[in-house]
């Protein structure tokens, strides 16, 4: 099983040196003496050194290779367009580690280099978390490791931006109403399916009619209005009520057009916000029965609908920018003081020990403990926040190999626990494999995790086939649970024990419950205190 530590692109000469001081990092902190450490350094030198010099796009990755009875740091270097054929730097390296493998596939080829560890020496996740935690904060030994980090960092919002904008056009493009937004000169700068589903035309079509063929001629002057925006300073929306011609029907309908202010922290006006919401029913009825008494409660409660409808927008709109926030604080701001807090933590506590009084040290050790707790929330938070309708990919998957991934990833605690699993053979079905087999992973992390002390725990994965469903049951033999609890198993944050003796954060089996959601499942479990639990999943075959 490779674990990667750490990534260094391969352009020039100042990356060399990178990659070299990376490798005798990493090789001090696996324990090897400083001739060892010199020659695996200069083994990745050579190979990094050609890739530069003679490959496009390189880029070199130092990882662990924890194997049942072997363990080496294995640096792998891959480029394209290099042979790396009669290659003088290749074949010094070889001679200078216990092994290694080339391979190619397509226009990419890596070369992997691998050095033996000593037989005693330990690795577990944990000290393959330090050492990943180690290498992220060290600090930059020259002005263009500054800029290079940067400059990652700047790319990986980058990703986060265009994700965050492809959630927000799912999310507008599942609602039932038309929302779009317009810059200052009155154009569309974004809409949503339901605009162009309606009227048949592109935002680039409407921008430059300036919706005169969609929009009746009697409403068309306050329908302009509402496009140049020509309000008081002082108000926060704009209100008008338009038909607009339907593409197929070619007949006009009621719509109730708003608009609202976007504006930055210092209360700069950046774009506006819009929608337009279908009301011709509503029309229809206050035309109709204007005079009829008896029907005024049920048009008042078509107007209490309206602008309960209209607050649900606003704060929809609200909700999105908080979440917008909320990721970028959790992938950032968050975690880089947590980051801090636990290397100097655990920094004093190695190399100040002498000076501070066990006091201090009870302190210091806390304050490690709350920062990786902190640090796990954190990453089950987004977690939890990923698993969007968005993502899902539905193919015809084998659960056979889902499952036995799901093993092969938690192999190191399933042999820590000396535990006994079980699996009958599991049909195919139509379903996301990467959610899947986190789905597995959580509940058999769960298994393991609330076993009995005094009894190897004893797994046993079975399953029921219907005509359209497949029910996969999952149980153990740890310690239950009372099954008055059950309605908050499922929940966010909610734990059956405390975190004292039971790590966690409460959010795995809220992310197996979310991920059967969006597969059109159900999940549930029963089970009681010191006898077990079964886990109950139904999935559809065919999506």
């Amino acid at each position: 099983m490779m674990l990667d530590l750490v990534k260094v692109t391969l352009s020039n000469e100042m990356d060399l040196i990178l990659a070299h001081k990376r490798s005798m990092k990493l090789a001090e902190l696996a324990g090897l003496s400083l001739s060892a450490q010199t020659t695996f350094a200069t083994a990745v030198s050579e190979v990094s050194r050609n890739a530069i010099e003679h490959g496009q796009n390189g880029y070199l990755v130092l990882s662990v290779s924890a194997q049942k009875r072997e363990r080496y740091i294995v640096a792998r270097v891959t480029d394209e367009a290099h042979s790396v054929q009669s290659n003088q730097g290749l074949e010094y390296a070889k001679r200078l580690v216990n092994k290694y493998s080339i391979t190619t596939i397509g226009k990419e080829t890596s070369v992997e280099l691998y050095y033996a560890l000593p037989a005693a020496e330990k690795i577990d996740h944990q000290k393959i978390d330090d050492w990943r935690n180690m290498f992220r904060n060290e600090p930059a030994i020259s002005p263009y490791e500054e800029l290079k980090r940067k400059n990652e960092l700047l790319q990986e919002l980058s990703q986060k931006l265009q994700e965050n904008e492809s959630q927000y056009k799912t999310l507008t493009d599942t609602l039932p109403i038309i929302i779009f937004s317009l810059n200052l000169q009155g154009e569309l700068i974004y809409a949503n399916e339901w605009l162009y589903n309606f009227t048949g035309q592109t935002i680039a079509q409407l921008n430059q009619t300036k919706w005169r063929d969609v929009v009746h001629a009697a409403d068309y002057d306050a329908f302009s209005l509402l496009l140049t925006h020509r309000i008081t300073a002082g108000a926060s929306a704009i209100k008008a009520q338009c038909r607009l011609r339907h593409i197929n029907e070619k007949e006009y309908y009621w719509h109730l057009a708003a608009l609202s202010p976007l504006k930055d922290d210092k209360g700069q006006l950046l774009y506006w916000i819009g929608y337009l919401v279908d009301i011709h029913a509503q029309k229809v009825v206050e035309q109709t029965l204007e005079n009829n008494k008896a029907l005024q409660e049920a048009q008042t409660q078509l107007k209490e609908n309206q602008t309960l409808l209209e607050d649900n927008i606003s704060e929809l709109n609200r909700s999105n920018q908080e979440l917008q926030q909320f990721a970028f604080v959790a992938s950032h701001d968050l975690q880089e003081p947590i980051r801090k807090i636990s290397f100097y933590s655990d920094y004093f506590l190695n190399k100040y020990a002498d000076k501070i009084d066990d006091k201090g040290k009870d302190y210091l050790k806390g304050m490690l403990s709350a920062s990786h707790r902190m640090r796990n929330l954190i990453h089950d938070l987004l977690a939890f926040s990923q698993v969007e309708k968005k993502q899902v990919e539905y193919r015809h998957i084998n659960l056979n190999h889902v499952i036995q991934d799901t093993l092969q990833d938690l192999e190191i605690m399933i042999r820590e626990k000396e535990a006994n699993i079980e699996i009958t053979a599991l049909p195919s079905i139509d379903a996301d494999e990467s959610m899947i087999r986190q789905l597995f992973g959580n509940i058999i992390n769960n298994s393991l995790k609330y076993s009995k002390n005094d009894q190897r725990p004893q797994i046993q994965v079975t399953n029921r086939l219907n005509t359209h469903y497949l029910e996969i049951f999952i149980k153990d033999n740890g310690i239950g649970f009372d099954e008055k609890y059950l309605p908050k198993m499922f929940t966010l944050f909610q734990r059956l024990h405390t975190g004292d003796k039971y790590k966690g954060t409460g959010l795995g089996l809220a992310i197996c419950r979310k991920i059967v959601a969006l597969h059109n499942g159900a999940i549930t479990a029963s089970g009681k205190v010191n006898e077990g639990a079964t886990f109950r999943i139904t999935l559809p075959l065919n999506q």
